[in-house]
């Protein structure tokens, strides 16, 4: 027999192993991508919370000016 008609059953393990090694790294940067847009979620939501916060304290110093310019020119200043 010549060696060409047998199977070879060693040579498909090493691209296997690398199929299997690439599939394990590629699983890992998905994870480390999904951490990441997690993270930046996170962050991108608690910076909205503060423009709000800080929004809403801007509109409310504005809406105070406002009152307190009325009055005056109504004479009902101090």
């Amino acid at each position: 027999m010549n060696d060409s008609t047998q199977p070879h059953d060693e040579a498909p393990q090493p691209s296997m192993e690398k199929a299997a090694a690439q599939q394990a790294a590629t699983q890992r940067a998905e994870e480390m991508v999904d951490r990441a847009g997690e993270r930046v979620g996170y962050f991108a939501s608690m910076a909205t919370q503060r423009v709000r916060v800080a929004a809403a304290r801007a509109r409310e110093e504005v809406e105070d000016m406002w009152a307190e310019a009325q009055s005056v020119r109504r004479g009902k200043g101090s």
